[in-house]
């Protein structure tokens, strides 16, 4: 009896250490990694490094967590509520665009980790996923590696399973949905993971069917979820009731409208008959989102509260609007506010190349997350937008001399 006993305890005892100690080292290496975080003086290493950093998370994509707890992790490890499959594929979506765009403007650095990371993904004999990502989420990644292929017919047939996918989460209003448990609303972020693709698809393949449902995604949000005023989204909106929902301001909000709207912009040919309807949204987008800019560059987590925590992914969104916003004006203050966006990341890299303060997942409708940390998204597009941004401004000084 005693013996059962003393087994017993010592087997709590050492879960409860195993427990504490995850929590202990979890802790412990995101106050080491912050050492010395932000003194990056040189645009040239700091983009070669954090561009490293994207290479390497290819090959092993770090867990965003679905957890806010920073007490008991092993408990929600146990509960399966520390990560989700579906986040991880728009994490990777963000790295595939970074190292692609990296790799295609330096000559001499092709990205054979890019190859193989699709190699993973899509069969090489049949052109298929070799597993159909099982939400929209999966959409940006199917853009992201289209965009890298020089061949588009290999993959075309994950092409084709992508679209039936969209299809597949289409509402009785002729838009898609994010879940098929909540048919009726409709959320920003879909914006951002579909449209996109939708448009490129549409091109790419004589459908311009696809190209009409992106641009009514967006044009049914921007009747229904949008502020009269100004050019802020709300997190979701109600089809039935035609109700916005959530909070207005929520940064990465803003930002899920922002990359849908601009690489639909980018992905439309020039004569594209609606494409000055997407630059005038685009520019009025970019004149309102200024007003939120910090001192330093920086975006907050929430737009309408001063002093809000900064947020990596808005910053690097917002930078990739007002980049894409001068080159369509030529109106330098857009320049000037994409180059300080770059400027506000640089000081939240750390000294490894990660950039930091990225806010964590979104819970819920207005439920959103409180831990700041990593996030390869972020990474990816810090990468893709700070090389476009080298190229316009290559492009200005040859225009100089």
């Amino acid at each position: 009896m005693n013996l059962i006993v003393t087994s017993l305890l010592v087997i709590l005892l050492l879960i409860f250490f195993i427990i504490i100690g995850i929590d202990l080292f979890l802790h412990f290496r995101s106050v080491f990694y912050r050492i010395h975080i932000g003194r990056w003086t040189k645009q040239e290493d700091w983009l070669q490094q954090i561009n490293r950093v994207t290479v390497e998370w290819l090959k092993k994509t770090p867990t965003v967590k679905i957890t806010d707890n920073e007490r008991y992790v092993f408990l929600d490890l146990l509960k399966r509520k520390y990560k989700s499959s579906s986040i991880q594929s728009w994490q990777e979506g963000g790295l595939v665009l970074g190292s692609s765009t990296y790799s295609k403007n330096n000559q001499g650095s092709h990205n054979t980790n890019i190859d193989t990371f699709i190699s993973n993904k899509i069969d090489n004999a049949t052109g298929k996923w070799k597993t159909i990502p099982p939400h929209v989420d999966g959409v940006i990644l199917a853009y992201a590696m289209a965009k890298h292929v020089s061949d588009t017919k290999k993959i075309e047939p994950a092409l084709h399973e992508t679209i039936a996918l969209i299809e597949n989460n289409r509402g009785e209003d002729g838009t898609i949905f994010y879940r098929d448990f909540i048919p009726d609303i409709r959320f920003v972020d879909t914006i951002g993971f579909i449209c996109p693709f939708l448009t490129f698809y549409g091109v790419n393949f004589n459908e311009p069917k696809y190209i009409d449902l992106a641009f009514h995604q967006i044009e049914e949000y921007k009747k229904k979820a949008f502020l009269e005023s100004i050019n802020i989204p709300a997190h979701a909106f109600d089809i039935k009731q035609n109700a916005p929902l959530g909070i207005y301001g929520w940064g990465r909000g803003l930002g899920w409208f922002i990359l849908g709207l601009v690489d639909m912009y980018n992905e439309l040919p020039k004569d594209h008959e609606r494409k000055d309807f997407l630059k005038e949204l685009i520019i009025k987008t970019a004149d309102d989102t200024l007003q939120f800019q910090r001192e330093n560059g920086s975006f907050g987590a929430m737009l309408f509260v001063k002093g809000f925590r900064h947020d990596s992914s808005i910053t690097t969104l917002a930078g990739w609007l007002f980049l894409n916003a001068f080159k369509i004006s030529g109106n330098p203050t857009y320049l000037s506010a994409a180059e300080k966006c770059i400027a506000s990341l640089m000081k939240v890299t750390r000294r490894n190349g990660v950039i930091d303060f990225c806010q964590g997942d979104t819970k819920g409708i207005g439920d959103y997350a409180k831990t700041f940390d990593l996030m390869p998204f972020v990474q990816g597009l810090t990468v893709r937008l700070v090389v476009d941004f080298n190229s316009v401004i290559k492009k200005q000084d040859n225009k100089g001399d």
